[in-house]
């Protein structure tokens, strides 16, 4: 019994928030379009544009910029509080847009294929893979690939000037 009561479906509902307290989440930028018109809220309230992402550890496609003769690569990420925090999580160890939220954070501790848990999750309990689970990861897929395609079309039009989240939201 141990093992099977172990596995807690949804389990985030009984979690202490280590992944929305240590984990960067990458958006990608379909998923940020998509959370801007969901929330209702000014992209640069819960958004911003990072280049202290390792661009070998995300499989996003990063956003380049030519700048004094070296590139940058930058990626959208969920702003967070005292650089630590989601700036969703709330003080219940509860995501404020858990319906809303990104595909990475639907799919954790999984991969990103929705397939097999990650090694050295920062979960407290063990997952179990969800009917939607692998449906996340198909739009996840999507998403990167749409997401390598408008970061290109960016780069073209603005490669050598540093993301600016207002511009970003009115060219797309």
């Amino acid at each position: 019994m141990g093992e099977i009561s172990s596995l807690i479906k949804n389990s985030c509902r009984h979690c202490t928030a280590k992944c929305c307290r240590g984990l960067a989440v990458v958006l990608t930028i379909p998923e940020a379009k998509r959370l801007v018109q969901q929330l209702g809220m000014m992209p640069e309230e819960f958004l911003e544009f990072s280049c202290n992402i390792d661009s070998k550890k995300t499989p996003h496609y990063p956003l380049l910029v030519q700048s004094s003769g070296k590139i940058e690569e930058y990626f959208i990420l969920l702003k967070r509080r005292q650089k630590k925090d989601c700036i969703f999580l709330q003080k219940d160890c509860r995501c404020s847009i858990y319906e809303k939220r990104p595909a990475v954070c639907k799919l954790y501790p999984f991969e990103l294929d929705g397939k097999k848990v990650k090694k050295n999750a920062l979960c407290p309990v063990k997952f179990e893979k969800e009917e939607w689970t692998e449906v996340v990861a198909g739009q996840l897929k999507k998403d990167l690939f749409e997401h390598g395609k408008i970061a290109r079309q960016w780069q073209k039009k603005f490669g050598d000037k540093a993301p600016d989240m207002r511009l970003f939201c009115q060219y797309f």
